[in-house]
């Protein structure tokens, strides 16, 4: 029962800020993909741009995200993403709320995804570095932030996660390494984060969803405790910074370098869901979402948009052109449990070229394809390369 009300309170968030848009104005298109884990996928994605400006031309251009997925293998996501300006810029109204129903990995600690596993499925063993498991999580993470200067706005933010239903996925799981089986039993997985903190911002983009030049420099600090109703006792210190320079035309060279410390009593273990993962369609692209893990991370990307149409033409010949564009990126990054275990020489890179489609000319949005690759050699298993392919709306950042 709690849970359940937990949940409905998230998408009912998510729900309030389409009641209080002035205007409607929607990008849809259908999210349908296969893999393995979850079979067949069907669903939908889009933005929402409401209006909050009430006649002021400074008001930025407030989005809302949503994602709704279902499965083949019956499996669930909704998320719900927001960025909400007032009138003026006076307050900015961040955050998400997210519901999961999904198979996930866990790879370990560390920089290395070294789990050996065999795994019994239908009959048939399997090699694997990872633990298959499924579980259900609920995610709240609002912050309220109010305008200082132009670009600078600071305020709090609130993160809850809940997770539960964690089930191994296999008829029969076995490490080959009995360490491994050791350190696999000192992951805690399922229960309930609750911290809060502080966010300072600094956002001078010219768009929010895919800028062509500006700054963006995140810090935000929380803290987890069952003085906010946390199962884990810990912090959580973030450091990111996004650089976007025009050197030609309409393309973009976005640079990022991000920093995340979640340091915590040292007779704790950290909940697997709060560690610093690697991975995912975000951070690091051609990796799975914690491939690798630990309690702080150190990751830095680069990104070359390259839209194939020039500015401001009408010419017949560029009519289906303007909307193309193709990026390159590369990026990197390593976990560890102590700065003491920091080297220049640990991190997993990985890199790849994707398809963007422009589909809001007045937002920049575009409709994002990437394939990736982890250049990290064993990262799929013994001589195995990971790799990935991501469909979605808007830049990874």
């Amino acid at each position: 029962m709690r849970k359940t009300k937990i949940l409905l309170l998230c998408l009912a968030l998510s729900g309030l800020q389409v009641l209080w848009a002035q205007q409607k104005k929607f990008d849809i298109l259908p999210a349908i993909s296969y893999s393995p884990e979850t079979k067949l996928t069907l669903g939908g994605i889009g933005y929402y741009y409401p209006d909050f400006s009430k006649g002021d031309s400074t008001t930025r251009q407030s989005n809302i995200n949503i994602l709704a997925v279902y499965t083949t293998a019956k499996q669930i996501v909704l998320e719900g993403t927001w960025d909400l300006f007032s009138a003026g810029n006076k307050y900015r109204y961040r955050g998400l709320a997210w519901y999961n129903k999904y198979p996930d990995r866990l790879y370990g600690l560390g920089n290395e995804a070294s789990w050996r596993i065999e795994r019994l499925m239908d009959n048939q063993f399997d090699t694997l570095n990872y633990i298959p498991y499924s579980n259900q999580f609920i995610r709240l993470n609002p912050s309220i932030l109010k305008k200082f200067s132009k670009n600078v706005s600071a305020g709090f933010q609130w993160e809850m996660e809940y997770v539960w239903d964690y089930k191994l996925l296999g008829d029969e799981l076995q490490f080959i390494e009995a360490q491994d089986s050791l350190a696999f039993q000192q992951i805690p997985v399922e229960g309930l984060r609750s911290g809060l903190g502080l966010t300072f911002l600094y956002d001078s983009r010219d768009y929010l969803l895919n800028p062509l030049k500006g700054s963006y420099l995140e810090m935000t600090a929380l803290y987890y405790s069952p003085l906010f109703g946390s199962q884990y006792t810990f912090g959580n210190i973030l450091l990111d910074y996004r650089k976007y320079i025009n050197p030609v035309s309409n393309h973009t060279l976005a640079l990022r370098a991000y920093l995340n410390l979640r340091p915590s009593p040292a007779e704790e273990n950290i909940q697997y869901r709060a560690l610093s993962r690697v991975g995912g369609r975000d951070l690091v692209r051609g990796y799975f979402k914690g491939t690798f893990a630990d309690q702080h991370m150190t990751a830095f990307e680069l990104e070359y948009r390259l839209p194939l149409w020039p500015e401001d033409t009408d010419a017949t010949f560029w009519q289906f052109w303007r909307k193309v564009g193709l990026v390159g990126f590369l990026s990197g990054a390593q976990v560890f449990p102590s700065f003491d275990q920091w080297s220049p020489d640990q991190f997993n890179l990985a890199g790849g070229f994707g398809l963007r489609l422009l589909f809001n000319k007045e937002t920049r949005v575009n409709i994002r394809i990437d394939y990736g690759w982890g250049l990290s050699g064993d990262s799929g298993g013994l001589g195995k390369r990971q790799s990935g392919l991501y469909f979605f709306l808007a830049e990874a950042f």
